[in-house]
Formats: C-alpha cells, structure tokens, sequence
C-alpha cells in the first residue's frame, strides 16, 4: 500500500494555511453582515448557531476525531481491512444519524418560538438542512486526517468558504432591507451552497484518487465489532465534552439576558451588547485557525506513534504542538492589546467591540492552548478528561457571567470576564490532565524567548498608535499587523526558536521568507 502523507507539521502547516485564506473571506462576510444588519442582526445570528451546533455534535456523534484515529493507529501497524471497517461505520452511521436529526428539529418546530427569537425560526430550519452534509463532509474530513494528507480538506474548506462569500453576500443584500430575519436566512442559504461545494470537493478527490488507500484482499485478525467499540472510546467522551459545551453556549445567551434583566439593562440593549461581544470573539479566535490545525494533525499523529510504543515520538509531538499553539497566541495577543480597537472599529464600525477585545487579548494564550490540549487527550485515548473539563468550565462560565454581570453590575466587561476566567480554568486543567497521563518535555526557555519575542513585537506596534494616532483605523490595524509579525518573525529567528531551513519547509511562503531571511545580518548561516 502506498500513501501520499505528509509530516506532522507539514501537515499542520498545509491546514493553517487554507484556514488563514478561509478566515479572512469569512471576515469578510462578517463585516458586510455587521454593516449590513448591525449588532442587532449579529446578535440574532448568535441566537441560532447554539442549537444549531448542538444538532450537529449529535448528528455527528464525536466521530470525526474518532475516524482519524482509529485509521491511524490500524494503518500504522498494517491493519488496513480494520481501518476499512472503521471507515465504512462512521459513515454509515452519520448518514442515518444526519437525517434523523433533521427529521428530530421539524418534528419540533412548532414549539421553537418558546426558546428563540421568532425571527430567526426560518434561517434556524433552513439551517437544519445542511447537517447531513456536514456529517458526511467531516467524516470525510476525519478520513484525510486518519492518512494523514491534510490538503484535500485544506483545498476543500478554501472552496467552501470561497462559494459561501459568492453566494451569501449577494443574497444578504438583497433580502435585509425586508429585515434582520430575511438577512440571517440568506446568510444560511450561502452557507449551505457552500458546505455543498466543500463535500463535492473533498468526495471528488477521494473517489479520484484514495478510495483505494483501503482496499486490501487481506482480513482483520480482529473481529468486526471490536472496530465500533475503537470508535465509541474516541467518540462517546468526545461526543459529551461537545454537548456540554453546546449546552453551555446555548444557555449562555439566557443566562446573560437575565443577568442583565436584573442589573437593568433591556432585552434590546442586552441583544446589542451580545452582538458587540460576539464580533470582538470571532476577532479574537481569527487566529486559532493556526492553532486548530495543530489540533487537528495532533490526534491520529500521536495514536501512530503510541500505535508503534514510541514514547518518545509521542512525547515530542506533543511539545511541538504546544509549543505551536503558544507562538500564535502570544503575538496575537500583543497585535490586539495594541491594536483590538482599530480592528473592531474598522471591520465592524464597533468601538464596543474593540474594548471588548482589547482587554480579552492578555488570555489568548490559554483559549489557544485548550483546543490542542483536548486533541492531545484524545490522542492518548483519554477523551473522558476532556468531557470533566468541559463540564467544569462550561459551570464556571455560567456562575461569573451571573456574578459578574448581575450581581457587581460589570455590563459587557463582566461578560467578557466571564469568558476569560473559563477559558483559564479549562487551559489550567487540560494542562495537568495531559501531565498525568503522559510526560510532558517542554522547554522553558523557549516558552521565555516567545514571550520575549512577543514584548519586542509590541513595542513598534505601540508606537504606530502614537504616531499614526491620526490615521484611519483600518490603517492603524494593518500596520501594527504588518510591522508587528514583520518584527516577531525576525526576532524569533535571532532567538533561535526557527532556524531558516525550518523556515523553507513551511508550505508556499516558505521559500520566498527563507530567502529573504538568509539576507538578514548574522542570520543566513542558521
């Protein structure tokens, strides 16, 4: 059998590229969707995807990250009619789990109207419609990921998001001026086109060129079930964590609305503030796309090499993965301190937004290291860990959004407060759940260098504020970005946390960024 495989951090790289280019059209779509409909039209969006996302965690069933690896650890040691059988399971049983739930949400909307706004009943059915693909897309997904070739999915989830900014922007705009509520369903009728155009991108590939991968004349010296109780380890805990989270997302909104009730604040005000503070989150996890496609790759490259009993492999992905995760957070974290409110100011008109950002921005580092954390747990086959964390910190998130908001009257501060405290709390347990249950080799010198590298960005970012104070603040934000990563870049070689040939490896920018740093003083032989 033959592979098309890449490294882990290849991978990686191949993923967070694509996810790069789908944000920022995903940006863009936000910003015509804010200046469009305004936090009142965001904030009815935000009311909807809590459901909405429960469905398809049940729909899917913890799957995906459950495909991945099991078809890595049986094709690393050979067992491709096993991995087969695993493959063919999930599928089938996100199919008929797919349709059910559609059948499941229409049986129940007549009584939608007692727990959401009823204007967003119509985008919220249309958007029902989509989760049969969306099942079979990330099991697909899971698949590419399980062998270990990230670039049809990469290639997919560009074509999506390309197709969903050409089909729902032009639709936004023609049915908002009938209201807010025409606004979101034309939003979910151009994300349904392009999760379609997605699957279809990911299946051509598949049917072109890897349905062989596992076709083998061979059996599986192990019996059939034992494949669903492989998946069921994987996917059961993760599957709970998931619905915890959704649960808490879904509640969120009604805990917050009475936290503001009693502190005095009107339903319509409150919906404002819930838009304000949902755009300056999607500002501030724009750069997990970096960071989840660590988490990702993490989950089948560990299974492999604790598949082979290589401790050491294992030990070593797991350090690079953290280590990843860290580099991203922590420049994201000086570019929004020193420039969140020109971020928010100039793609959604919202300077609210923008404070909110601002001063979330210091906990970037531990909302970017959850994610791979959890992928590292599940990687272990301790996915039951991830579950207990969710829980604990979808409770803590609940009790300070009351605390903060109802009770010391913080307004949207304490609701961003909130988040951060949980966020915290989830990132400190993952952290000891993972030492537990494997050693952790970190280098603490080089978690120093990038926070050094990171103070050493934020100082010219600084100074643009002060000196191009004046300037528009869609300028102000691109050059804090551009001198920012220009600085943290340089400063991260000279402190030896890259080397330049790492540096060529990286996927498309790779080559013409090693070449210009070799030009750099006492850099090029490094």
């Amino acid at each position: 059998m033959t592979r098309s495989r890449q490294s882990f951090l290849h991978g990686a790289a191949v993923l967070a590229f694509a996810g790069l280019v789908t944000r920022a059209m995903a940006l863009a779509v936000q910003m015509v969707m804010a200046r469009t409909m305004g936090a009142q039209g965001f904030g009815l969006f935000q009311t909807i995807s809590p459901p909405y996302f429960l469905l398809v965690t049940l729909a899917t069933f913890g799957l995906p990250p459950a495909v991945s690896k099991v078809i890595a650890e049986n094709l690393a040691v050979g067992d491709v009619a096993r991995a087969r059988k695993a493959w063919i399971t999930a599928n089938a049983w996100c199919a008929a789990s797919g349709l059910a739930v559609v059948c499941l949400a229409f049986a129940l909307s007549p009584h939608l109207h007692r727990f959401m706004d009823p204007r967003a009943i119509p985008a919220f059915l249309a958007m029902v419609f989509r989760i049969p693909i969306v099942c079979l897309s990330s099991v697909l997904s899971g698949f590419y990921m399980g062998i270990q070739n990230q670039t049809p999915p990469a290639l997919a989830w560009i074509v999506e998001t390309t197709v969903r900014a050409a089909a729902s922007v032009p639709l936004m705009l023609w049915m908002s001026p009938w209201g807010v509520r025409y606004g979101a369903l034309a939003l979910v009728i151009g994300g349904g086109v392009g999760e379609l155009a997605g699957y279809l991108t990911m299946l051509g590939a598949y049917l072109l060129r890897h349905r062989r991968l596992l076709v083998t004349p061979g059996r599986s010296a192990r019996p059939a079930h034992g494949v669903a109780r492989d998946l069921a380890q994987v996917a059961v805990p993760t599957v709970l964590a998931n619905v915890l989270g959704v649960i808490a997302f879904a509640a969120e909104p009604t805990v917050m609305y009475q936290a503001f009730l009693e502190a005095g604040v009107s339903r319509r005000e409150a919906t404002a503030m819930y838009g304000a503070f949902g755009m300056a989150m999607e500002l501030l996890f724009m750069p997990t796309v970096l960071s989840g496609a660590i988490s990702s790759v993490i989950v089948p490259a560990i299974s492999e090499a604790k598949a082979l009993c290589d401790d050491r492999l294992a030990a070593r992905r797991i350090a690079q993965s953290i280590h990843a995760a860290m580099f991203v957070a922590l420049f994201a974290a000086a570019l929004f301190i020193a420039s969140g409110e020109d971020a928010a100011t100039a793609l959604y008109r919202n300077p609210t937004a923008g404070h909110i950002l601002a001063y979330l921005a210091p906990s970037c580092l531990f909302f970017y290291l959850s994610d791979p954390l959890f992928a590292v747990l599940q990687g272990l086959n301790r996915a039951f860990a991830s579950t207990i964390i969710t829980f604990v910190s979808s409770a803590v998130r609940l009790a300070c959004i009351y605390e903060f908001v109802a009770a010391g009257h913080q307004g949207v501060r304490g609701l961003a407060s909130a988040v951060a405290v949980s966020g915290i709390v989830s990132a400190m347990l993952a952290i000891f759940a993972v030492r537990r249950y494997h050693p952790l080799d970190l280098d603490l010198r080089m978690s120093f260098k990038m926070a050094l590298a990171a103070v050493i960005a934020w100082l010219p970012m600084n100074g643009v504020q002060h000196a191009a104070d004046q300037q528009a603040p869609w300028a102000q934000f691109a050059l804090c970005t551009a001198l920012g990563m220009a600085t943290y870049v340089i400063a991260a070689m000279y402190l030896g946390l890259a080397t330049v040939d790492e540096i060529a490896r990286i996927p498309v920018v790779g080559r013409p960024l090693a070449r210009a740093m070799r030009r750099l003083p006492f850099l090029g032989a490094r």
